[in-house]
């Protein structure tokens, strides 16, 4: 493998901590632009780790098709130091990025997703409110002669017991 192989590789390492420290940044974005009672929010942890599962998998592709799956030290290194560039220089201005991306794309998503399951939830009450107000002479019914009926069985009980 020759000297400018390498440095490509280098460089494609780099750029790929770069990706992984903006990857990380924008789901800790999404995940605290949802509401605070949001399930995504109280799973934020397992989450995260699942994103860094699958970062790490793609960086184990990126290495199998950049050099066949060998690996050199200076790859994690090389990625460690692309995490720490994004911190340093790029983070200011890709979380701007990312935070404009989360407001034209994720908000209205969420804002949607709220608006259906609300409406849905009104629907379903309405039904229940309807059904309820059918069956209520039923249940009325039911109610006085199920009393009156166990009224008149424990009455004839009590007048077994005696006999």
């Amino acid at each position: 493998m020759i000297v400018s192989e390498q440095f490509y590789q280098l460089i494609v390492m780099v750029l790929s901590g770069i990706a992984v420290g903006f990857i990380i940044d924008s789901v800790r974005l999404i995940v605290f632009s949802t509401p605070k009672r949001s399930s995504l929010r109280k799973w934020m942890m397992i989450f995260e780790i699942l994103t860094w599962i699958l970062l790490g998998g793609l960086t184990y592709y990126l290495l199998f098709w950049l050099k066949d799956g060998a690996w050199r030290a200076y790859d994690p290194l090389a990625q460690i130091a692309g995490i720490f560039l994004y911190q340093s220089f790029f983070q200011t201005f890709l979380r701007f990025v990312a935070r404009i991306l989360v407001n034209i794309t994720w908000r209205p998503f969420w804002f949607i997703v709220r608006f259906i399951v609300t409406v849905i939830r009104h629907i379903l009450q309405l039904l229940l409110n309807i059904v309820m107000f059918v069956i209520r002479p039923f249940v009325k019914i039911y109610s006085y002669l199920s009393y009156t009926f166990f009224k008149k069985l424990r009455y004839l009980k009590y007048n077994k017991k005696q006999q």
